[in-house]
């Protein structure tokens, strides 16, 4: 049996419910967190007072909220973690009370389950978040250049990031617009592209944007899926290459390096090499291989495919 007949290594996008349950690891770890932080923010608001040219204003206002949003004056002053928790939270009273939240995730969970079993977990939660801090740093880059201090909330630029990349791979596949039209991703992925460019070219002409929406975040996102794709970026990987350099022993070079040549593997400790490399793939995508474990699954497919000749 070759190592590709595996049953994980199918092509299952349809589904969103796999074998071992409902989603996947990370697809299921950013919807429980999001949906946490939301859950936190609806408890803690509570109706504050605020004084303004004289006049008394009284808003509802979520401690957690304020601690996690993306606040460009914040930011400033040191608080760089919102320029990812930003993404966790969501409107949490309103017209778009629940609703904001809901697509969100629901778009993380049809989409984002299929890229997460293409790369893997960890991968793909460090392409998440990513896409979470590229989304931030475009909203950033605008509202310095407007001098806006309006904070951001909401996932909307890592799920556009999630829809880009999944746009590329397929296409061709259709969503329930508004659940009655049917419409291809990639013309889904067009439309955004259209409705977010117009505002913020509008804001930079300097005729301003009121409508409340993020739309440099949701560019700042489709942007980064595009270029994750273009340009093979891996996070994993690139994490793994800065890691040697905040390792202290790693510049200390060795005085004496003996080359260990070990002696050939028996066939069953060979097999179980093989089986929990597969493991890995399963588990954290094929990026997560060093070169020693892609050349064991080399050796391995040949000695497959020599089997398969002489039987």
């Amino acid at each position: 049996m070759g190592i590709y007949s595996r049953d994980y290594l199918r092509d299952d996008r349809r589904s969103w419910s796999g074998s071992s349950g409902w989603g996947t690891p990370g697809c299921r770890w950013i919807i429980v967190a999001n949906i946490v932080v939301f859950v936190l923010q609806v408890v803690t608001t509570r109706p504050t007072q605020s004084l303004i040219d004289g006049e008394i204003f009284v808003r509802r206002v979520s401690p957690v909220t304020q601690a996690l949003a993306l606040s460009p004056e914040r930011v400033l002053h040191g608080e760089v973690w919102r320029l990812v928790t930003y993404s966790f939270c969501h409107a949490a009273e309103g017209r778009e009370f629940v609703w904001h939240i809901l697509f969100n995730m629901l778009f993380v969970g049809w989409w984002g389950t299929t890229l997460e079993r293409m790369y893997g977990t960890r991968e793909f939660v460090l392409f998440y978040l990513t896409a979470a801090l590229a989304s931030g740093l475009a909203f950033l880059g605008l509202s310095w250049l407007q001098g806006d201090p309006t904070p951001a909330i909401g996932a909307s630029g890592a799920v556009m990031a999630i829809m880009a990349l999944y746009a590329i791979f397929f296409p061709r596949d259709e969503i329930f617009l508004f659940f009655l039209l049917r419409v291809q991703i990639r013309f889904v992925v067009l439309a955004y592209l259209i409705f977010d460019l117009l505002p913020v070219l509008q804001s930079l002409s300097g005729a301003g944007n009121g409508d409340g929406v993020a739309h440099a975040a949701h560019l700042g996102g489709l942007a980064f899926g595009f270029a994750y794709h273009r340009f093979g970026w891996r996070i994993e990987r690139l994490g793994a290459s800065f890691s040697p350099l905040l390792n202290r022993r790693a510049w200390i070079r060795p005085r004496h390096v003996k080359v260990y040549r070990p002696p050939e593997e028996a066939p069953q400790s060979f097999d179980l090499k093989v089986d929990a490399i597969l493991d890995k793939i399963h588990a954290q995508g094929e990026a997560s291989l060093t070169d020693q474990e892609r050349d064991v699954l080399r050796k391995a497919s040949e000695r497959y495919k020599s089997n398969q000749r002489h039987s």
